[in-house]
């Protein structure tokens, strides 16, 4: 293992640091705090000290070269970070510094200027780009006492402020992609570290309502989002003591999702719908193609179905009569085929006032449907950009137009 720390130029004060970690607590008494890591982490094998030039020609570097045997120090020289391009340089010696996989101890203690903030930027690169175990990021604290005092400062863990970017970056993924699988692993790591039964429900329901999301499953989206909000409020207290980088987002998480509540969507079919189209525009503003273009066909489908019978079309025979109604009506418009050829649905869908406009976004739905499930192995594609656009600016304002004809586009609120 080896630790990463800083010196300065300052006068330093003889004081006791007291580190407790994991039931233990550990004291030692020194000016020069880089010497207590030897004490307070024992496997600890050698010290980079990262140095200006004034600090290598400071007596606070001679007395510590003193202290700890130069088999176990090594002095890092970097600038002073006076400009950005120095600053880069004292990241990149950070992170050159420590290898792929390896054990780290940062120590801020001494630090200055913007190299904490550099320090815990480096911390988080090294986790994620050369998967490094941060041991810990450790700050004397001094100033805990006031000046003078002779009492011992305690040594504050920080680790946990690095960790903070995990679950920022996890909670940004499922809000902007559905995706929780990475939030969900981290609370039921942190629940089961913690033997916290709250985290690990709030994990795994997070994952069950994301693998819905993702997976196009609108009524288990507005199901599952109730018990999300729920659990959420159950584990606040569990949330604010073990895992409160997560307490802080959550608010996030229930505003972007909890709105999609919606206790029985096989009963209220109006809102149920609404809720839907509310969704395929979310697919559609968050790049999420296949998703929208899947759900808007069913819910054209479901619309239709709801309108000539007053409930949800869900048994397959049902949904292939309006298939094939909307199929034909679209084939009789284009001349292919004579209005005799209809079946029932076809010919009701004929007298509608919407029937054209009804018709146009069928086809245009069956053409980029059929396209991407064909994952571009059919002759003559569209390309990835063309299957966006086309959805973009032709299905979603056409099936948003259609939606205010029939007064399914009011704004979705939560409800439970």
């Amino acid at each position: 293992m080896k630790a990463v720390s800083f010196l300065g130029t300052s006068p330093y004060e003889k004081v006791t640091y007291v580190y407790r970690q994991d039931g233990q607590e550990r004291e030692y008494t020194t000016d020069l705090f880089p010497e207590t890591l030897f004490h307070f982490f024992p496997d600890l094998e050698t010290l980079y000290l990262f140095a200006t030039k004034a600090v290598q020609e400071h007596r606070n570097l001679q007395a510590l070269r003193e202290r700890i045997p130069p088999e176990r120090l090594r002095v890092v020289p970097i600038p002073e970070g006076r400009s950005e391009e120095e600053l880069w340089d004292i990241f990149s010696a950070l992170t050159e510094t420590v290898k792929e996989r390896e054990t780290v101890v940062f120590d801020i203690t001494h630090s200055f200027r913007s190299i904490p903030f550099l320090t815990f930027l480096a911390a988080a690169y090294l986790r994620a780009a050369r998967r490094v175990h941060i041991r810990a990021v450790v700050y004397g604290a001094y100033e805990a006492r006031p000046k003078g005092d002779p009492g011992p400062r305690p040594v504050f863990d920080l680790t946990s402020f690095v960790f903070l970017l995990d679950w920022l970056a996890a909670t940004n993924q499922f809000i902007h992609t559905g995706d929780a699988q990475y939030l969900a692993r981290l609370l039921v790591r942190e629940g089961a570290a913690r033997r916290s039964g709250a985290l690990k429900n709030a994990g795994r329901d997070l994952e069950d309502f994301s693998r819905a999301i993702m997976l196009c499953r609108p009524l288990e989206v507005m199901e599952k989002a109730g018990r999300l909000s729920t659990v959420l409020q159950k584990g606040s207290q569990d949330l604010s003591r073990w895992a409160r980088p997560f307490e802080v987002m959550a608010g996030r998480i229930e505003e972007e999702y909890g709105r999609r509540a919606l206790r029985n969507p096989l009963e209220d079919v109006r809102q149920s719908l609404r809720q839907q189209m509310d969704l395929v525009r979310w697919y559609a503003d968050h790049g999420q193609i296949i998703q929208a273009v899947t759900l808007a066909r069913e819910w054209v489908v479901t619309a239709v179905g709801w309108r000539l019978h007053g409930g949800f079309v869900l048994k397959n025979e049902e949904r292939g009569e309006i298939e094939r109604g909307l199929s034909g009506l679209c084939r009789v418009a284009q001349g292919r085929s004579s209005p005799g050829e209809l079946n029932e649905v076809g010919r009701k869908l004929q007298e509608w006032p919407e029937a054209d406009s009804l018709c146009n976004l069928w086809n245009r739905l069956t053409a980029v449907r059929n396209d991407l499930d064909h994952a571009g192995m059919n002759p003559s594609p569209m390309s990835a950009g063309t299957l966006s656009q086309k959805t973009q600016e032709e299905i979603l304002p056409a099936l948003e137009a259609l939606a205010g004809q029939w007064e399914l586009t009011e704004e979705v609120g939560c409800s439970s």
